[in-house]
């Protein structure tokens, strides 16, 4: 019993116990500090996921509207210039 007292009153004693403890410490924070990167990673992972999955539906879309003759022929109006035979454009400039 007295060598159990002895021992916790060493000085050896305690600062191997105060090195573990800090040991212990910095393993767990570095853990930690990992686990929150993670979950970091994950969230913006999570955005960029539904970011993804709003483009998709936009270029399903687009898929659906360039089946339809209308669509392509509006589109071609707008963005080529093209007309119809017969059709004169009218543009209106400003000065």
């Amino acid at each position: 019993m007295n060598s159990l007292r002895l021992v916790f009153r060493s000085k050896i004693f305690w600062a191997i116990f105060l090195i573990l403890i800090f040991y212990i410490t910095f393993l767990v924070s570095d853990k930690y500090a990992k686990i929150l990167q993670l979950k970091e990673d994950i969230q913006k992972l999570e955005i960029e996921v539904e970011e993804l999955k709003e483009k998709n539906q936009a270029l399903t879309t687009e898929i659906e509207l360039l089946k339809s003759d209308n669509y392509i022929e509006k589109k071609a109006r707008e963005e080529l210039d093209l007309v119809k035979p017969g059709e004169i454009i009218l543009k209106a400039t400003d000065k």
